[in-house]
């Protein structure tokens, strides 16, 4: 499961090596500064090292669980919040409420096109889903449209489900509009769908797929991505910097090669996706 987690399984392997070179160079130098500069020093820093390496990998390890739990309900949110958006309205309205439900002691009556009919308690509600993508944002019209809903049905206020946007404005307005509207947006909408509808294996798998549908071309097309010329530049322009203020030859070979390969990942093509 761990592997969802990661960007990529180079960027893991390598962090990983960085952090574990950096733990046991700490430990030599802390050894050689108590006791000088020999093997004692050098092993006992070694030793030193691994401990604090073996101590990560337990810590990561029981903190996979959580991450996993997270990761599946942020996943099967947004992989529900895809369905209803290109599912039919009546659908749509019927799956947010079954979502409701799980915080809420809704019975559903009825579902139509215009919404769920649900019942809390005394009250009768409208529950209605605006399928919107996650940049859309919820309009005076929207309102409107769900507040008629309501007051054709018959129900003493509405359940207004926003995955996308919902501006201030639109939210005073809701709060202060003649027929009850109670918008929930789309972090709330999240919440509900993630403890329900967790991502399964196979939902995972078929994700990861689809976001590696890109041309690949091995690690050179890894390395020499176009969205990568921005920091090589960077990283360049500095070694270069230092070249120039400490005269040290290292830093002028480390700056010319970010720099060459800044202007490598320029010319690459586009990635494109399939």
């Amino acid at each position: 499961m761990e592997r969802y987690l990661r960007r990529n399984r180079l960027a893991a392997w390598a962090d990983g090596l960085g952090v574990m070179a950096l733990m046991e160079v700490g430990g030599v130098m802390w050894f050689t500064w108590l006791w000088g500069l020999g093997i004692p020093a050098v092993l006992a820093g070694l030793s030193l090292g691994t401990l604090m390496w073996m101590a990560r990998v337990c810590a990561r390890r029981r903190s996979v669980v959580r991450r996993e739990t997270a990761l599946r309900r942020r996943l099967g949110a947004e992989l529900l919040m895809e369905e209803l958006l290109l599912s039919d309205a009546q659908t749509a309205h019927s799956r947010a409420a079954e979502l409701l439900q799980g915080r809420w002691p809704l019975q559903v009556e009825a579902v139509t096109g215009e919404g769920a009919r649900c019942r809390l308690g005394e009250e009768m509600l409208l529950v209605q889903h605006l399928r919107m993508p996650p940049d859309g944002a919820l309009s005076a019209g929207d309102l409107m449209a769900a507040q008629r809903a309501v007051r054709a049905c018959g129900a003493d206020r509405g359940v207004l489900c926003v995955p996308g946007k919902v501006p201030p404005p639109m939210l005073a307005r809701a709060e202060e509009a003649v027929v009850p509207l109670r918008i929930l947006p789309r972090e709330t909408l999240l919440t509900l769908a993630g403890e329900k509808h967790p991502a399964t294996d196979a939902q995972l798998v078929a994700l990861g797929r689809r976001r590696r549908r890109q041309v690949h071309g091995g690690v050179l097309a890894l390395v020499f991505r176009r969205d990568k010329a921005k920091r090589y530049f960077v990283y360049g322009l500095s070694m270069t910097l230092l070249y120039l203020l400490m005269n040290v030859r290292v830093y002028a070979v480390a700056g010319l090669t970010c720099l060459t390969m800044a202007v490598m990942c320029r010319r690459s093509p586009v990635r494109q996706e399939l």
